[in-house]
């Protein structure tokens, strides 16, 4: 069954200042239909990030966000924005 959201590779860099801050590392993700899924970790671990993610509000630094098979970044932002809701 194909997954509904796949993260591929990911990695989220902030640019603070001039240091580089990474909040996502290589993250892997395949979230099925009729799965249940949690995201926990301590603060600072990049959960919000992966939400973000996982939600098509972010766009990664590195790797690549599929929704239902297709590659959120060669959407337009308004195709991200209906999906959003």
């Amino acid at each position: 069954m194909q997954p509904i959201i796949e993260l591929r590779d990911v990695w989220k860099i902030y640019q603070m200042d001039k240091v580089q801050v990474p909040a996502l590392k290589g993250l892997n993700i395949k979230i099925r239909p009729q799965e249940f899924v949690a995201v926990i970790g301590p603060s600072g671990s990049g959960k919000s990030t992966c939400m973000n993610m996982i939600g098509c509000l972010d766009i990664p630094s590195r790797g690549t966000v599929f929704l239902e098979g297709k590659d959120i970044s060669k959407l337009h932002e308004s195709d991200l924005a209906q999906i959003r809701g």
